[in-house]
């Protein structure tokens, strides 16, 4: 509503002429435009397709008073709050109260005086003037609140997605924490190794997918994070799972998240390792292990960059670079069924052999002395040389177990070291090591071992992570977690010490007695 007075109109209801002409000429002069209804009905038709600025309501009409006239008035939509001024001779106050009653904003009295007429018109028009730009700018600063709100729950939901993400991903740091605490850098110069270190440095700065292939313990995950290490991706996370440490019920949820309630136990929703990997590297250790429907699955998310999470049927994008490893013999699993053929190509973009640790003889002594210095450090022992017959039958041995099972034995021997020397307790060393060491020399020669075959000194290293392992359940009662539990005792993850017991076929008889 405008204040210029020439761009507002006033309706006067009278059926005198008199009183029409003074008030016409009056509000005229004054700048208003005036419009004339003769009596209610008349008016309430005109309300209805073109309502003025204000009204100048006769009460004594025929027909329809003006205290009725008001009254449907106000029933009219959109006319709720139009300024409306009784123009009466009446002098009763009781006249007056109706007047109110019926929807009135003010009265003048007549005979009129031109003065007050305007004064009045003046303060009811500037009033509703100012109603209407409060109730404008009620609705800007209500609008101005939803966007604001809106944009609030827009940050409260990413923040708290991101709370989510950073929680999830601390604890996955945790676990990994657990896991990799005896990893290092790696170490060798045999030019087995440096083929394959070649081949890292070549493919890592691309975003194609690798498949690591070596046995157990010869660094496949070390290639991994070299790879990653080296490429564009290096800023963002590098997320591993372990596919053969996982029950088969459970890892799509692993790897691809699911929501609260998709299935029992889901009390919350869940990111998955791929989305925990976006923009960085996902390390699937023992891909081999997914179990065919998973393998389906992951090469959707290989070839589309998108995946449901359990119980959701939106899809997430991802841009993630997968670096696959296996034990196993896949091309003859692809063969048996056991594994998708497909998936196989898929994952085999830039392959890279690890090699075994006796295909690098030439490392076992590098490998040996970075073990007793990082032992040295992490016991506080002043262990300075490895004693030369330990080193030459380490140096003999074939290591079924590659450098893991090096790793394990200088550790043990640096446990019950006492001197500046480590020798390695033949006892619970590596068998073939024990049978070597029965035939050294007092001059620290020794005799060639006799022949053994790598699968019997892989069932006896079993049998002796076996009796490690039962040994440590019976000193927990068989606890598993927890600060006295025997993960922490034998520096393993939980899940991982699950998996080694049902592995070695370790139950509660073999460690739980009466």
């Amino acid at each position: 509503m405008s204040s210029d007075p020439r761009q507002q109109s006033i309706l006067v209801v009278d059926d005198m002429p008199a009183n029409i002409g003074v008030l016409l000429e009056t509000l005229s002069k004054a700048g208003y435009r005036v419009r004339v209804a003769p009596d209610g009905e008349s008016a309430l038709e005109q309300l209805q397709y073109s309502p003025p600025a204000l009204v100048l309501l006769d009460v004594m009409m025929p027909g329809m008073d003006g205290f009725e006239t008001c009254r449907r008035l106000r029933r009219l939509p959109g006319l709720e709050q139009l300024p409306v001024i009784f123009m009466t001779a009446l002098s009763e106050i009781q006249d007056k109260v109706r007047a109110f009653a019926a929807g009135a904003d003010d009265y003048v009295s007549k005979p009129f005086q031109h003065e007050e007429v305007l004064a009045r018109v003046r303060v009811h028009l500037t009033r509703r003037e100012l109603e209407c730009k409060l109730a404008q700018l009620n609705r800007e600063l209500e609008d101005r609140v939803a966007a604001r709100t809106t944009e609030l729950n827009t940050a409260l939901a990413q923040v708290e997605a991101l709370k989510s993400r950073l929680q999830q991903e601390n604890r996955y740091l945790k676990q990994e924490l657990c896991e990799t605490s005896n990893l290092g850098e790696i170490i060798g110069s045999a030019p087995a190794l440096q083929a394959a270190l070649r081949k890292v440095a070549a493919v890592a700065a691309t975003d194609s997918t690798v498949l690591i292939h070596g046995e157990t313990g010869t660094g496949k995950e070390l290639i991994a994070r070299a790879l990653h290490a080296q490429s564009k991706r290096r800023d963002k996370p590098m997320i591993k799972l372990n596919c053969s440490a996982i029950s088969a019920g459970l890892v799509e949820s692993e790897l691809f998240g699911h929501l609260k309630g998709a299935f029992t136990g889901a009390t919350d929703k869940r990111m998955g390792r791929f989305e925990l990997a976006d923009g960085g590297t996902l390390f699937l250790d023992e891909v081999s292990e997914l179990p065919l429907e998973t393998q389906a699955k992951l090469l959707r998310v290989l070839q589309e960059q998108e995946f449901e999470p359990v119980g959701s049927s939106r899809s997430v994008k991802v841009d993630v670079r997968v670096i696959a490893a296996t034990n196993r013999d896949l091309p003859a699993d692809v063969r048996s069924g056991r594994f998708r053929s497909d998936l196989f190509y898929r994952l085999n973009v830039f392959p890279i052999e690890v090699p075994a640790l006796r295909e690098r003889a030439e490392d076992i002594s590098l490998l040996a002395n970075h073990f007793m210095q990082r032992m040295t450090r992490k016991l506080g022992k002043p262990l300075e040389r490895i004693a030369p017959a330990t080193l030459t039958q380490l140096n003999r041995y074939s290591w079924p177990g590659n450098i893991r099972d090096l790793q394990n034995t200088i550790e043990r021997a640096a446990v019950l070291a006492t001197g500046s020397e480590l020798i390695v307790d033949w006892d619970l060393g590596p068998p073939a090591v024990s049978a070597a060491a029965s035939s050294v020399t007092a001059a620290g020669e020794a005799e060639q071992p006799p022949p053994r075959s790598a699968d019997a000194e892989h069932q006896s290293l079993e049998a002796i992570e076996r009796e490690h392992i039962i040994a440590t359940l019976r000193k927990t009662r068989g606890v598993v977690e927890g600060p006295h539990g025997a993960a922490q005792l034998l520096e393993m993850n939980p899940s991982t010490v699950r998996f080694r017991m049902k592995k070695l076929s370790i139950g509660k008889a073999d460690y739980l007695t009466d």
